[in-house]
């Protein structure tokens, strides 16, 4: 990424710091909303501007990733690290250096796709590398190592040739993850990466404490820097978003729409009275406004497009007030 940012792209992001405000607010107003539209529609800087707030917040999240919707909800603290993050931005010169460390590096990765954009790429090993949606990787392949860094997102890799002295790792915030011969699914969140083995076995190291472990075929793992949670099965759905497809199996209907809007730009809410409804189907994810319609035939919801880039999941009869 050029570290000069253009007259333009620069006051993008001083109205995209303004438009963050305001829709972190608790109090933002429909007419905010539609305003905040028509800035992102008027010029391709102000979605790149947009996009970058959007990184920054990824990055910075400090809530779980389980949370009801996936939405500009985060904690005071964490808005102010966003906000910081765009001051940075624009400050150039020591403000930049300050900057471009994971989050500058995440930018600027390898391969990176956009929101609803997945990717595949062969590498020179053979590996085949996917990246799911809004994710950033890194490659390093010299003769003393394989090397692939998640900077955020997800992936899945399926491992070229392989020797014992030359294993392929994947490097995330928490820690690393060497390739017994194999085939897995890593995806980084803000306090946690989660693991899930399809073949073969995947060894473990915490970035923060001297502990390992092996997660082996058909096993998942959720685990910190620190710690590592339970070992549960792996099920059929954590990787068919690769054939473009998303998969729910009786899944509370706050986490379908969690994984949902990481596949679409914007605001994507679900009301609390409403997130424990349960979801079964398979769905092509193309389109995910398709999928939302499915959800309001199939349950007792109403789907409120307040704008194009803010949707809220409610109940039918609150619809109706």
């Amino acid at each position: 990424m050029n570290t000069t940012l253009t007259h333009s792209r620069r006051q993008a992001l001083k109205s995209a710091s303004h438009w963050y405000a305001v829709l972190s607010s608790d109090q933002v107003s429909p007419l905010q909303t539609e305003k905040w539209q028509r800035w992102y529609d008027q010029h391709q800087d102000h979605q790149w501007a947009w996009q970058q707030v959007e990184n920054l917040r990824n990055q910075m999240l400090v809530v779980p990733g389980n949370v009801a919707s996936h939405t500009l909800q985060e904690t005071y603290l964490s808005r102010r690290r966003v906000m910081k993050g765009i001051l940075l931005l624009l400050g150039g010169g020591s403000g930049w250096q300050l900057w471009c460390s994971e989050m500058g590096e995440s930018l600027r990765a390898d391969y990176h796709t956009a929101k609803g954009d997945i990717q595949h790429h062969r590498l020179s090993d053979d590996t085949l590398l996917t990246l799911n949606t809004d994710s950033a990787v890194d490659v390093h392949f010299t003769p003393q190592q394989r090397l692939v860094h998640l900077w955020y997102g997800e992936i899945v890799i399926t491992t070229g040739h392989d020797t014992e002295a030359k294993r392929l790792r994947v490097q995330t915030r928490h820690a690393q993850l060497t390739a017994l011969g194999t085939q897995f699914t890593v995806r980084q969140e803000a306090n946690t990466t989660l693991l899930s083995v399809q073949q073969h076995a995947v060894e473990v190291i915490l970035t923060d404490a001297d502990r390992k472990c092996i997660v082996r075929q058909g096993e998942s793992l959720s685990f910190s820097a620190t710690d590592f949670g339970e070992l549960t099965a792996a099920t059929a759905e954590d990787n068919t978003w690769t054939q473009g497809i998303l998969s729910f199996s009786d899944k509370p209907l706050n986490e379908v729409i969690a994984t949902l809007a990481r596949y679409r730009s914007g605001i994507l809410r679900c009301d609390p009275a409403v997130a424990s409804l349960r979801l079964s189907g398979t769905f092509p994810m193309k389109n995910t406004d398709t999928i939302l319609t499915v959800i309001e035939k199939t349950l007792p919801v109403k789907i409120q497009y307040i704008t194009r880039f803010w949707v809220n999941v409610l109940p039918v009869e609150k619809s109706l007030t």
